[in-house]
Protein backbone atom coordinates (compact mmCIF):
# COMPACT_ATOMS: atom_id res chain seq x y z
CA UNK A 1 0.00 0.00 0.00
CA UNK A 2 1.34 3.42 -0.97
CA UNK A 3 1.89 5.98 1.75
CA UNK A 4 2.01 8.77 -0.82
CA UNK A 5 -0.10 9.40 -3.93
CA UNK A 6 0.85 11.45 -6.98
CA UNK A 7 -1.82 13.82 -8.33
CA UNK A 8 -1.73 15.48 -11.74
CA UNK A 9 -4.02 18.45 -12.41
CA UNK A 10 -5.53 19.51 -15.72
CA UNK A 11 -3.01 22.37 -16.15
CA UNK A 12 -0.06 20.03 -15.62
CA UNK A 13 0.66 20.80 -11.97
CA UNK A 14 1.72 17.82 -9.88
CA UNK A 15 1.68 17.25 -6.13
CA UNK A 16 2.16 14.34 -3.73
CA UNK A 17 -0.36 13.76 -0.94
CA UNK A 18 -0.83 11.18 1.83
CA UNK A 19 -2.87 8.05 1.15
CA UNK A 20 -6.62 8.62 1.67
CA UNK A 21 -6.40 12.41 1.41
CA UNK A 22 -9.85 13.70 0.44
CA UNK A 23 -10.19 15.12 -3.06
CA UNK A 24 -11.19 18.56 -1.80
CA UNK A 25 -8.25 18.73 0.62
CA UNK A 26 -5.93 17.94 -2.28
CA UNK A 27 -7.50 20.71 -4.36
CA UNK A 28 -7.04 23.19 -1.50
CA UNK A 29 -3.31 22.50 -1.65
CA UNK A 30 -3.13 24.08 -5.12
CA UNK A 31 -6.11 26.46 -5.15
CA UNK A 32 -6.72 29.35 -2.74
CA UNK A 33 -10.40 29.69 -3.71
CA UNK A 34 -12.48 26.52 -4.07
CA UNK A 35 -15.94 28.06 -3.63
CA UNK A 36 -16.88 27.35 -7.26
CA UNK A 37 -15.59 23.76 -7.24
CA UNK A 38 -18.78 21.72 -6.85
CA UNK A 39 -17.25 18.27 -7.24
CA UNK A 40 -14.01 16.74 -8.49
CA UNK A 41 -13.25 14.44 -11.39
CA UNK A 42 -10.79 11.72 -10.36
CA UNK A 43 -9.42 9.67 -13.26
CA UNK A 44 -12.38 10.76 -15.40
CA UNK A 45 -15.00 9.87 -12.76
CA UNK A 46 -17.04 12.59 -11.04
CA UNK A 47 -16.64 12.21 -7.29
CA UNK A 48 -18.10 13.74 -4.14
CA UNK A 49 -15.69 16.31 -2.69
CA UNK A 50 -14.92 14.09 0.29
CA UNK A 51 -13.92 11.11 -1.82
CA UNK A 52 -10.71 9.57 -0.45
CA UNK A 53 -7.83 9.22 -2.89
CA UNK A 54 -6.15 5.83 -2.80
CA UNK A 55 -4.00 5.77 -5.96
CA UNK A 56 -2.18 8.04 -8.38
CA UNK A 57 -4.83 10.15 -10.08
CA UNK A 58 -5.59 12.82 -12.65
CA UNK A 59 -7.70 15.61 -11.15
CA UNK A 60 -10.12 18.06 -12.76
CA UNK A 61 -12.47 20.59 -11.15
CA UNK A 62 -16.22 20.37 -11.73
CA UNK A 63 -17.80 23.83 -11.96
CA UNK A 64 -21.32 25.00 -12.74
CA UNK A 65 -20.49 26.05 -16.31
CA UNK A 66 -19.96 22.40 -17.33
CA UNK A 67 -22.53 19.66 -17.99
CA UNK A 68 -21.33 17.73 -14.94
CA UNK A 69 -21.46 20.91 -12.86
CA UNK A 70 -25.04 21.64 -13.93
CA UNK A 71 -26.10 18.12 -12.92
CA UNK A 72 -24.41 18.39 -9.52
CA UNK A 73 -25.92 21.83 -8.87
CA UNK A 74 -29.46 21.03 -10.03
CA UNK A 75 -29.65 17.73 -8.13
CA UNK A 76 -28.37 19.43 -4.99
CA UNK A 77 -31.06 22.10 -5.35
CA UNK A 78 -33.65 19.34 -5.52
CA UNK A 79 -32.43 18.00 -2.18
CA UNK A 80 -32.87 21.48 -0.65
CA UNK A 81 -36.34 21.71 -2.24
CA UNK A 82 -37.24 18.34 -0.73
CA UNK A 83 -36.04 19.49 2.70
CA UNK A 84 -38.01 22.75 2.49
CA UNK A 85 -41.26 21.10 1.38
CA UNK A 86 -41.00 18.36 3.99
CA UNK A 87 -40.21 20.78 6.81
CA UNK A 88 -43.13 23.04 5.90
CA UNK A 89 -45.81 20.56 4.88
CA UNK A 90 -44.62 17.04 5.73
CA UNK A 91 -43.92 14.43 3.07
CA UNK A 92 -45.59 15.32 -0.25
CA UNK A 93 -45.56 13.75 -3.70
CA UNK A 94 -43.43 15.83 -6.07
CA UNK A 95 -43.36 15.09 -9.80
CA UNK A 96 -40.64 16.75 -11.90
CA UNK A 97 -42.10 16.71 -15.38
CA UNK A 98 -39.57 18.28 -17.72
CA UNK A 99 -36.62 20.63 -18.14
CA UNK A 100 -37.15 23.97 -19.87
CA UNK A 101 -33.88 25.72 -20.67
CA UNK A 102 -32.35 24.15 -17.55
CA UNK A 103 -35.34 25.15 -15.43
CA UNK A 104 -36.91 22.17 -13.66
CA UNK A 105 -40.72 22.17 -13.94
CA UNK A 106 -42.56 20.23 -11.23
CA UNK A 107 -46.07 19.73 -9.94
CA UNK A 108 -47.40 18.39 -6.64
CA UNK A 109 -50.39 16.23 -7.67
CA UNK A 110 -52.02 15.94 -4.23
CA UNK A 111 -51.14 19.42 -2.96
CA UNK A 112 -52.57 22.86 -3.68
CA UNK A 113 -49.37 24.65 -4.72
CA UNK A 114 -50.43 28.30 -4.48
CA UNK A 115 -48.20 31.31 -5.13
CA UNK A 116 -48.07 31.97 -1.41
CA UNK A 117 -46.91 28.42 -0.69
CA UNK A 118 -44.29 28.65 -3.44
CA UNK A 119 -42.98 31.80 -1.79
CA UNK A 120 -42.85 29.99 1.57
CA UNK A 121 -40.92 27.09 0.02
CA UNK A 122 -38.49 29.46 -1.66
CA UNK A 123 -37.83 31.34 1.59
CA UNK A 124 -37.30 28.07 3.46
CA UNK A 125 -34.86 26.92 0.76
CA UNK A 126 -32.91 30.14 1.20
CA UNK A 127 -32.78 29.54 4.97
CA UNK A 128 -31.38 26.05 4.39
CA UNK A 129 -28.78 27.40 1.95
CA UNK A 130 -27.78 30.24 4.29
CA UNK A 131 -27.35 27.73 7.13
CA UNK A 132 -24.70 25.94 5.04
CA UNK A 133 -25.67 22.49 6.29
CA UNK A 134 -23.33 19.61 5.56
CA UNK A 135 -24.50 17.05 2.99
CA UNK A 136 -23.34 13.55 3.81
CA UNK A 137 -23.30 10.61 1.41
CA UNK A 138 -23.83 7.18 2.99
CA UNK A 139 -23.90 3.72 1.46
CA UNK A 140 -26.76 1.75 2.99
CA UNK A 141 -27.96 -1.79 2.53
CA UNK A 142 -31.23 -1.98 0.62
CA UNK A 143 -32.98 -3.26 3.75
CA UNK A 144 -31.67 -0.35 5.82
CA UNK A 145 -32.63 2.18 3.14
CA UNK A 146 -36.10 0.64 2.89
CA UNK A 147 -36.62 1.22 6.61
CA UNK A 148 -35.73 4.91 6.19
CA UNK A 149 -38.19 5.34 3.32
CA UNK A 150 -40.96 3.49 5.11
CA UNK A 151 -40.63 6.05 7.91
CA UNK A 152 -40.81 8.98 5.47
CA UNK A 153 -43.63 7.46 3.40
CA UNK A 154 -41.63 7.60 0.17
CA UNK A 155 -43.30 4.67 -1.59
CA UNK A 156 -41.61 5.29 -4.97
CA UNK A 157 -38.19 4.69 -3.43
CA UNK A 158 -39.37 1.47 -1.75
CA UNK A 159 -40.86 0.14 -4.98
CA UNK A 160 -37.77 1.00 -7.02
CA UNK A 161 -35.50 -0.81 -4.56
CA UNK A 162 -37.68 -3.93 -4.56
CA UNK A 163 -36.59 -4.69 -8.15
CA UNK A 164 -32.91 -3.76 -7.75
CA UNK A 165 -30.30 -6.47 -8.06
CA UNK A 166 -27.78 -4.49 -5.99
CA UNK A 167 -27.82 -5.07 -2.25
CA UNK A 168 -26.85 -1.48 -1.40
CA UNK A 169 -27.74 2.07 -2.38
CA UNK A 170 -26.38 5.58 -1.82
CA UNK A 171 -28.47 7.95 0.29
CA UNK A 172 -27.73 11.62 0.99
CA UNK A 173 -28.36 12.99 4.50
CA UNK A 174 -28.66 16.66 5.45
CA UNK A 175 -29.81 18.16 8.77
CA UNK A 176 -31.98 15.17 9.63
CA UNK A 177 -33.45 14.76 6.15
CA UNK A 178 -32.48 12.10 3.63
CA UNK A 179 -33.16 11.21 0.02
CA UNK A 180 -31.69 9.22 -2.83
CA UNK A 181 -30.26 11.09 -5.83
CA UNK A 182 -28.49 9.55 -8.80
CA UNK A 183 -25.01 11.00 -9.08
CA UNK A 184 -22.97 13.45 -7.01
CA UNK A 185 -24.15 16.40 -4.86
CA UNK A 186 -22.32 19.38 -3.38
CA UNK A 187 -20.86 18.91 0.14
CA UNK A 188 -22.76 21.79 1.78
CA UNK A 189 -25.98 23.63 1.06
CA UNK A 190 -24.10 26.96 1.03
CA UNK A 191 -22.74 26.18 -2.44
CA UNK A 192 -26.23 26.71 -3.86
CA UNK A 193 -26.23 30.48 -3.64
CA UNK A 194 -28.00 31.25 -6.93
CA UNK A 195 -31.45 29.83 -7.61
CA UNK A 196 -35.08 30.80 -7.84
CA UNK A 197 -38.49 29.20 -7.43
CA UNK A 198 -41.30 30.75 -9.42
CA UNK A 199 -44.95 29.84 -10.15
CA UNK A 200 -45.45 28.29 -13.57
CA UNK A 201 -48.59 26.74 -15.05
CA UNK A 202 -49.89 24.06 -12.65
CA UNK A 203 -46.74 23.96 -10.54
CA UNK A 204 -43.44 25.76 -10.22
CA UNK A 205 -40.07 26.16 -11.89
CA UNK A 206 -36.91 25.39 -9.95
CA UNK A 207 -34.54 27.76 -11.72
CA UNK A 208 -30.83 27.05 -11.93
CA UNK A 209 -29.10 30.34 -12.65
CA UNK A 210 -25.71 30.54 -14.33
CA UNK A 211 -22.48 31.40 -12.50
CA UNK A 212 -23.25 35.13 -12.86
CA UNK A 213 -26.70 34.72 -11.32
CA UNK A 214 -28.54 35.15 -14.64
CA UNK A 215 -31.82 33.28 -15.06
CA UNK A 216 -32.51 31.49 -18.39
CA UNK A 217 -35.50 32.57 -20.44
CA UNK A 218 -38.71 30.64 -19.69
CA UNK A 219 -40.40 29.38 -22.84
CA UNK A 220 -41.14 26.12 -24.69
CA UNK A 221 -44.41 25.73 -22.83
CA UNK A 222 -45.60 23.80 -25.90
CA UNK A 223 -43.47 20.91 -24.67
CA UNK A 224 -45.45 20.85 -21.45
CA UNK A 225 -48.66 20.70 -23.50
CA UNK A 226 -47.28 17.54 -25.12
CA UNK A 227 -46.40 16.04 -21.74
CA UNK A 228 -49.84 16.78 -20.32
CA UNK A 229 -51.38 15.24 -23.42
CA UNK A 230 -49.40 12.05 -22.83
CA UNK A 231 -50.34 11.99 -19.14
CA UNK A 232 -53.90 11.27 -20.21
CA UNK A 233 -52.70 7.82 -21.23
CA UNK A 234 -50.60 7.04 -18.15
CA UNK A 235 -53.42 5.29 -16.32
CA UNK A 236 -53.61 2.80 -19.19
CA UNK A 237 -49.97 1.85 -18.68
CA UNK A 238 -50.17 1.71 -14.89
CA UNK A 239 -46.47 2.61 -14.98
CA UNK A 240 -45.14 5.76 -13.36
CA UNK A 241 -41.61 4.86 -12.26
CA UNK A 242 -38.76 2.38 -12.66
CA UNK A 243 -40.08 -0.01 -10.05
CA UNK A 244 -43.46 -0.34 -11.77
CA UNK A 245 -41.83 -0.90 -15.18
CA UNK A 246 -39.48 -3.54 -13.75
CA UNK A 247 -42.43 -5.23 -12.05
CA UNK A 248 -44.25 -5.50 -15.41
CA UNK A 249 -41.14 -7.08 -16.95
CA UNK A 250 -40.83 -9.57 -14.09
CA UNK A 251 -44.49 -10.56 -14.46
CA UNK A 252 -44.16 -10.90 -18.26
CA UNK A 253 -46.84 -8.26 -18.85
CA UNK A 254 -45.00 -6.18 -21.46
CA UNK A 255 -46.93 -7.21 -24.58
CA UNK A 256 -49.88 -5.01 -23.64
CA UNK A 257 -47.53 -2.11 -22.78
CA UNK A 258 -45.86 -2.41 -26.19
CA UNK A 259 -49.20 -2.44 -28.01
CA UNK A 260 -50.53 0.58 -26.13
CA UNK A 261 -47.28 2.50 -26.77
CA UNK A 262 -47.57 1.87 -30.51
CA UNK A 263 -51.27 2.79 -30.48
CA UNK A 264 -50.48 6.15 -28.83
CA UNK A 265 -47.95 6.98 -31.56
CA UNK A 266 -50.32 5.94 -34.36
CA UNK A 267 -53.21 7.87 -32.83
CA UNK A 268 -51.14 11.05 -32.71
CA UNK A 269 -50.04 10.61 -36.32
CA UNK A 270 -53.66 10.22 -37.40
CA UNK A 271 -54.56 13.41 -35.48
CA UNK A 272 -51.77 15.27 -37.30
CA UNK A 273 -53.01 14.03 -40.69
CA UNK A 274 -56.56 15.10 -39.81
CA UNK A 275 -55.23 18.56 -38.92
CA UNK A 276 -53.40 18.74 -42.24
CA UNK A 277 -56.60 17.78 -44.06
CA UNK A 278 -58.51 20.60 -42.35
CA UNK A 279 -56.00 23.20 -43.54
CA UNK A 280 -56.55 22.08 -47.17
CA UNK A 281 -53.77 24.18 -48.77
CA UNK A 282 -50.82 22.35 -47.21
CA UNK A 283 -48.12 21.56 -49.78
CA UNK A 284 -45.04 21.46 -47.56
CA UNK A 285 -44.71 19.46 -44.32
CA UNK A 286 -41.62 20.43 -42.36
CA UNK A 287 -40.32 18.01 -39.71
CA UNK A 288 -37.53 18.91 -37.30
CA UNK A 289 -36.28 17.66 -33.98
CA UNK A 290 -33.05 17.07 -32.13
CA UNK A 291 -30.73 14.21 -33.05
CA UNK A 292 -32.14 10.69 -32.69
CA UNK A 293 -35.70 11.81 -32.10
CA UNK A 294 -36.99 9.30 -34.66
CA UNK A 295 -37.55 11.78 -37.50
CA UNK A 296 -36.81 9.25 -40.25
CA UNK A 297 -39.30 6.64 -39.07
CA UNK A 298 -41.90 9.25 -38.14
CA UNK A 299 -41.74 10.81 -41.63
CA UNK A 300 -42.35 7.39 -43.19
CA UNK A 301 -45.18 6.56 -40.77
CA UNK A 302 -46.73 9.94 -41.54
CA UNK A 303 -46.44 9.20 -45.26
CA UNK A 304 -48.37 5.96 -44.84
CA UNK A 305 -51.23 7.73 -43.07
CA UNK A 306 -51.24 10.53 -45.65
CA UNK A 307 -51.63 8.00 -48.47
CA UNK A 308 -54.67 6.53 -46.70
CA UNK A 309 -56.39 9.93 -47.01
CA UNK A 310 -55.55 10.37 -50.70
CA UNK A 311 -52.36 12.42 -50.45
CA UNK A 312 -49.23 11.47 -52.37
CA UNK A 313 -46.30 12.24 -50.04
CA UNK A 314 -42.95 13.05 -51.67
CA UNK A 315 -39.88 13.19 -49.45
CA UNK A 316 -37.12 15.73 -50.07
CA UNK A 317 -33.91 15.50 -48.10
CA UNK A 318 -32.33 18.73 -46.92
CA UNK A 319 -28.98 16.95 -47.03
CA UNK A 320 -29.07 17.34 -50.82
CA UNK A 321 -29.02 21.12 -50.42
CA UNK A 322 -25.67 21.50 -48.68
CA UNK A 323 -23.42 24.17 -50.11
CA UNK A 324 -20.46 23.10 -52.20
CA UNK A 325 -17.71 21.92 -49.89
CA UNK A 326 -15.48 24.88 -50.77
CA UNK A 327 -18.26 27.24 -49.58
CA UNK A 328 -19.07 25.36 -46.35
CA UNK A 329 -18.53 27.52 -43.22
CA UNK A 330 -15.85 26.54 -40.74
CA UNK A 331 -16.24 26.16 -36.99
CA UNK A 332 -13.91 27.59 -34.31
CA UNK A 333 -11.77 24.46 -34.63
CA UNK A 334 -11.17 25.13 -38.34
CA UNK A 335 -13.26 22.11 -39.39
CA UNK A 336 -16.35 22.19 -41.61
CA UNK A 337 -19.44 23.02 -39.54
CA UNK A 338 -22.36 21.17 -41.11
CA UNK A 339 -24.69 22.01 -38.20
CA UNK A 340 -25.02 25.70 -39.14
CA UNK A 341 -27.98 26.84 -41.19
CA UNK A 342 -25.67 28.65 -43.62
CA UNK A 343 -24.05 25.31 -44.44
CA UNK A 344 -27.14 24.85 -46.61
CA UNK A 345 -27.72 26.51 -49.97
CA UNK A 346 -30.58 28.61 -48.60
CA UNK A 347 -31.28 30.53 -51.79
CA UNK A 348 -31.51 27.39 -53.93
CA UNK A 349 -33.78 25.60 -51.43
CA UNK A 350 -36.11 28.61 -51.26
CA UNK A 351 -36.18 28.88 -55.04
CA UNK A 352 -37.06 25.21 -55.49
CA UNK A 353 -39.78 25.18 -52.82
CA UNK A 354 -41.37 28.33 -54.24
CA UNK A 355 -41.36 26.96 -57.80
CA UNK A 356 -42.78 23.58 -56.78
CA UNK A 357 -45.67 25.12 -54.85
CA UNK A 358 -46.42 27.40 -57.82
CA UNK A 359 -46.69 24.33 -60.06
CA UNK A 360 -43.38 24.64 -61.89
CA UNK A 361 -40.98 21.82 -62.74
CA UNK A 362 -37.74 21.60 -60.75
CA UNK A 363 -34.68 19.41 -61.22
CA UNK A 364 -33.74 18.22 -57.74
CA UNK A 365 -30.06 18.01 -56.74
CA UNK A 366 -28.31 15.05 -55.14
CA UNK A 367 -25.37 15.86 -52.92
CA UNK A 368 -22.18 13.87 -53.48
CA UNK A 369 -20.68 13.68 -49.98
CA UNK A 370 -17.45 12.13 -51.23
CA UNK A 371 -16.63 14.98 -53.62
CA UNK A 372 -18.53 17.65 -51.69
CA UNK A 373 -20.67 18.94 -54.54
CA UNK A 374 -24.25 18.85 -55.81
CA UNK A 375 -25.05 16.73 -58.87
CA UNK A 376 -28.05 16.79 -61.15
CA UNK A 377 -29.10 13.35 -62.38
CA UNK A 378 -32.31 14.17 -64.20
CA UNK A 379 -34.68 13.85 -61.23
CA UNK A 380 -37.41 16.31 -62.21
CA UNK A 381 -40.40 17.05 -60.03
CA UNK A 382 -43.67 18.91 -60.45
CA UNK A 383 -46.46 18.73 -57.88
CA UNK A 384 -49.86 17.30 -58.77
CA UNK A 385 -52.95 18.48 -56.85
CA UNK A 386 -52.73 15.75 -54.17
CA UNK A 387 -48.95 15.78 -53.87
CA UNK A 388 -47.45 16.99 -50.60
CA UNK A 389 -43.75 17.51 -49.87
CA UNK A 390 -42.23 16.12 -46.67
CA UNK A 391 -38.98 17.81 -45.67
CA UNK A 392 -37.11 16.47 -42.64
CA UNK A 393 -33.94 17.95 -41.17
CA UNK A 394 -32.31 19.88 -38.35
CA UNK A 395 -33.17 23.25 -39.94
CA UNK A 396 -36.63 22.41 -41.28
CA UNK A 397 -38.40 24.78 -38.87
CA UNK A 398 -36.11 27.74 -39.54
CA UNK A 399 -38.22 30.32 -41.45
CA UNK A 400 -35.20 31.45 -43.45
CA UNK A 401 -35.44 28.23 -45.47
CA UNK A 402 -39.05 28.76 -46.55
CA UNK A 403 -39.35 32.53 -46.40
CA UNK A 404 -40.99 32.69 -49.86
CA UNK A 405 -43.46 29.89 -49.14
CA UNK A 406 -46.86 31.23 -47.97
CA UNK A 407 -47.76 30.26 -44.41
CA UNK A 408 -50.99 28.63 -45.58
CA UNK A 409 -48.95 26.10 -47.58
CA UNK A 410 -46.69 25.04 -44.67
CA UNK A 411 -47.27 22.60 -41.81
CA UNK A 412 -44.56 22.46 -39.16
CA UNK A 413 -43.96 19.49 -36.84
CA UNK A 414 -41.51 19.20 -33.94
CA UNK A 415 -40.57 15.69 -32.83
CA UNK A 416 -38.62 14.67 -29.71
CA UNK A 417 -38.75 12.02 -26.98
CA UNK A 418 -40.36 14.11 -24.24
CA UNK A 419 -39.95 11.51 -21.53
CA UNK A 420 -42.55 10.85 -18.87
CA UNK A 421 -41.10 7.97 -16.82
CA UNK A 422 -39.94 8.79 -13.30
CA UNK A 423 -36.76 7.46 -11.76
CA UNK A 424 -38.45 8.74 -8.61
CA UNK A 425 -40.45 11.84 -7.77
CA UNK A 426 -37.42 14.13 -7.93
CA UNK A 427 -35.73 12.59 -10.97
CA UNK A 428 -36.99 11.83 -14.45
CA UNK A 429 -35.60 9.87 -17.37
CA UNK A 430 -33.61 12.44 -19.34
CA UNK A 431 -34.68 13.18 -22.92
CA UNK A 432 -31.09 14.02 -23.78
CA UNK A 433 -29.85 10.70 -22.36
CA UNK A 434 -32.58 8.86 -24.27
CA UNK A 435 -31.49 10.42 -27.54
CA UNK A 436 -27.80 9.85 -26.91
CA UNK A 437 -28.32 6.15 -26.21
CA UNK A 438 -30.41 5.84 -29.38
CA UNK A 439 -27.65 7.48 -31.40
CA UNK A 440 -24.93 5.40 -29.75
CA UNK A 441 -26.63 2.11 -30.64
CA UNK A 442 -27.67 3.14 -34.15
CA UNK A 443 -24.38 4.73 -35.21
CA UNK A 444 -22.32 1.80 -33.94
CA UNK A 445 -24.47 -0.64 -35.94
CA UNK A 446 -25.05 1.34 -39.16
CA UNK A 447 -22.34 4.01 -39.46
CA UNK A 448 -19.36 2.28 -37.96
CA UNK A 449 -18.89 4.96 -35.32
CA UNK A 450 -16.89 4.03 -32.28
CA UNK A 451 -18.28 4.86 -28.84
CA UNK A 452 -15.59 7.56 -28.46
CA UNK A 453 -16.63 9.10 -31.79
CA UNK A 454 -20.30 9.32 -30.76
CA UNK A 455 -19.35 11.07 -27.54
CA UNK A 456 -16.99 13.37 -29.44
CA UNK A 457 -19.71 14.50 -31.85
CA UNK A 458 -22.45 14.85 -29.24
CA UNK A 459 -21.34 18.18 -27.80
CA UNK A 460 -21.51 19.99 -31.16
CA UNK A 461 -24.76 18.24 -32.02
CA UNK A 462 -26.38 19.58 -28.85
CA UNK A 463 -25.06 23.09 -29.48
CA UNK A 464 -26.59 22.99 -32.96
CA UNK A 465 -29.93 21.86 -31.56
CA UNK A 466 -30.04 24.66 -29.01
CA UNK A 467 -29.28 27.26 -31.67
CA UNK A 468 -31.17 25.98 -34.70
CA UNK A 469 -34.11 23.90 -33.45
CA UNK A 470 -35.29 24.82 -29.96
CA UNK A 471 -35.94 28.54 -30.70
CA UNK A 472 -38.70 27.58 -33.16
CA UNK A 473 -40.69 25.10 -31.07
CA UNK A 474 -43.34 27.60 -30.02
CA UNK A 475 -44.32 28.30 -33.64
CA UNK A 476 -45.00 24.72 -34.79
CA UNK A 477 -48.40 23.34 -35.76
CA UNK A 478 -47.93 20.07 -33.91
CA UNK A 479 -45.57 18.32 -31.49
CA UNK A 480 -44.98 14.58 -31.69
CA UNK A 481 -43.72 12.94 -28.51
CA UNK A 482 -41.54 10.04 -29.69
CA UNK A 483 -40.85 8.72 -26.19
CA UNK A 484 -41.50 5.04 -25.51
CA UNK A 485 -42.17 4.24 -21.88
CA UNK A 486 -40.34 0.90 -21.90
CA UNK A 487 -37.37 2.11 -23.97
CA UNK A 488 -34.68 2.14 -21.23
CA UNK A 489 -35.27 -1.56 -20.62
CA UNK A 490 -34.63 -2.22 -24.31
CA UNK A 491 -31.62 0.08 -24.60
CA UNK A 492 -30.02 -1.57 -21.56
CA UNK A 493 -29.29 -4.69 -23.62
CA UNK A 494 -27.91 -2.80 -26.62
CA UNK A 495 -26.12 0.14 -25.00
CA UNK A 496 -24.45 -1.24 -21.88
CA UNK A 497 -21.93 -3.45 -23.75
CA UNK A 498 -20.95 -0.43 -25.87
CA UNK A 499 -20.50 1.82 -22.84
CA UNK A 500 -18.12 -0.75 -21.37
CA UNK A 501 -15.79 -0.28 -24.34
CA UNK A 502 -14.45 2.93 -22.81
CA UNK A 503 -11.73 2.52 -20.22
CA UNK A 504 -10.61 5.07 -17.63
CA UNK A 505 -8.14 6.66 -20.03
CA UNK A 506 -11.00 8.06 -22.12
CA UNK A 507 -12.10 11.59 -21.33
CA UNK A 508 -15.66 10.35 -21.85
CA UNK A 509 -15.34 7.60 -19.26
CA UNK A 510 -17.24 9.49 -16.53
CA UNK A 511 -20.20 10.10 -18.82
CA UNK A 512 -20.16 6.48 -20.03
CA UNK A 513 -20.06 5.29 -16.43
CA UNK A 514 -22.96 7.57 -15.48
CA UNK A 515 -25.10 6.23 -18.32
CA UNK A 516 -24.14 2.64 -17.51
CA UNK A 517 -25.18 3.11 -13.88
CA UNK A 518 -28.42 4.78 -14.99
CA UNK A 519 -29.30 1.73 -17.13
CA UNK A 520 -28.54 -0.53 -14.17
CA UNK A 521 -31.81 0.69 -12.65
CA UNK A 522 -33.77 -1.19 -15.32
CA UNK A 523 -34.32 -4.88 -15.88
CA UNK A 524 -33.55 -6.02 -19.45
CA UNK A 525 -36.46 -6.60 -21.81
CA UNK A 526 -36.48 -8.89 -24.82
CA UNK A 527 -37.54 -7.32 -28.11
CA UNK A 528 -39.29 -9.99 -30.19
CA UNK A 529 -42.74 -8.52 -29.51
CA UNK A 530 -41.80 -5.02 -30.68
CA UNK A 531 -43.45 -4.47 -34.10
CA UNK A 532 -41.24 -4.05 -37.16
CA UNK A 533 -42.78 -0.61 -37.84
CA UNK A 534 -42.10 0.69 -34.31
CA UNK A 535 -40.14 3.91 -34.04
CA UNK A 536 -37.60 2.25 -31.73
CA UNK A 537 -36.65 -0.12 -34.58
CA UNK A 538 -34.91 2.82 -36.25
CA UNK A 539 -32.26 2.49 -33.55
CA UNK A 540 -32.14 -1.19 -32.56
CA UNK A 541 -32.68 -2.58 -36.05
CA UNK A 542 -34.88 -5.23 -37.72
CA UNK A 543 -37.50 -2.67 -38.72
CA UNK A 544 -39.43 -2.33 -41.97
CA UNK A 545 -38.61 1.35 -42.59
CA UNK A 546 -35.38 2.80 -43.94
CA UNK A 547 -32.97 3.85 -41.16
Amino acid sequence: MKEKIKLTFEDGREITVPYKTTAIDAVKMVEDDVEDVLAITVNNEVKFQKYELVRDSEIRFVKIDSEDGYRVYSKSLKLVLYMAITELFGYQDVDFQTTINRNQYFIMPEFDLTEEKIKMIRNKMQEIIDADYEIEKRMLSVDEAREYYEKSGDLDKIQNMSTRIKSYTNVYFCNGYYNNFYGVLVPNTGYLDVFDLIPFRNGALLVTKDKNGNKPQVNNSRLIDAIEEFYKFKKIFDIDNIGELNDKIIKNEMLDIIQVSEAIHQRKIVEIVQDIEKKKDIKLILIAGPSSSGKTTFAQQLGVQLRLTGYNPITISMDNYFKERVDTPLGPDGKYDFERVDALDIDLFNEHMEKLIEGEVVELPEFDFINGTKKYNGRYLALNPMDVLIVEGIHALNPILTKFTPAKNKYKIYIAPITTLNLDGYSKVSSSDTRFLRRLVRDFATRGHSVDRTFELWGNVKKGEEKYIFPYIEDVDSIFNSSIIYEPAVMKTFAQPLLLQLDKSSKYYAEARRLYEYLNNFLPMETSNIPIDSLIREFIGNGCFNR
